[in-house]
């Protein structure tokens, strides 16, 4: 005997054959990706400062001009930092620690590709994630789609590629 009504069988995620994101690995990504932005930020800002530091005078009383190429260098530095996630959400939808733990950001309405102003939108939800004890990065331990506060901002959400 058949009934009109079958009940559905959750899904691991978004459609059929895709998991959200282990949430495990969303951590350590983020943790690869933040030792790669620190890493170039810290070899602007070295070059930057050594760049500045010699063209002081040797009295200290004035800057030559090779200061400013040591600030515009640190501040290089700054604006890829800035523009990493983004950048690699928007190319492929993996950053490196992504891709090197199987995760991929996709838009949660239809799993298609992140433009780079959502990008740029989830990152100002990092932003805000952090802001209030990292509540927000914390939310995606007990949401069902493991969406984070910036997920649900930028409306993306991060699966098993």
């Amino acid at each position: 005997m058949t009934y009109p009504y079958q009940p559905q069988v959750p899904m691991d995620g978004p459609a059929p054959g895709v998991r959200y994101g282990a949430r495990m690995s969303r951590f350590i990504a983020y943790l690869i990706d933040g030792f790669i932005m620190s890493f170039v930020i810290g070899i602007f800002v070295v070059i930057g400062t050594v760049i500045t530091a010699a063209s002081v005078s040797p009295d200290a009383t004035s800057v030559g001009p090779m200061a400013l190429v040591g600030t515009l260098l640190m501040l290089l530095g700054g604006i890829l930092a800035l523009l990493y996630k983004p950048y690699f959400w928007s190319r492929s939808g993996q950053t490196p620690g992504y891709k090197m733990m199987g995760l991929k950001v996709v838009r949660a309405a239809d799993g298609g590709p992140v433009s780079f102003g959502t990008g740029i939108v989830r990152l100002i939800g990092y932003l805000i994630s952090g802001i209030v004890l990292d509540l927000g990065f914390l939310w995606i331990l007990v949401d069902g789609k493991r969406q984070g506060w910036h997920d649900k901002i930028a409306n993306t959400v991060v699966i098993a590629a």
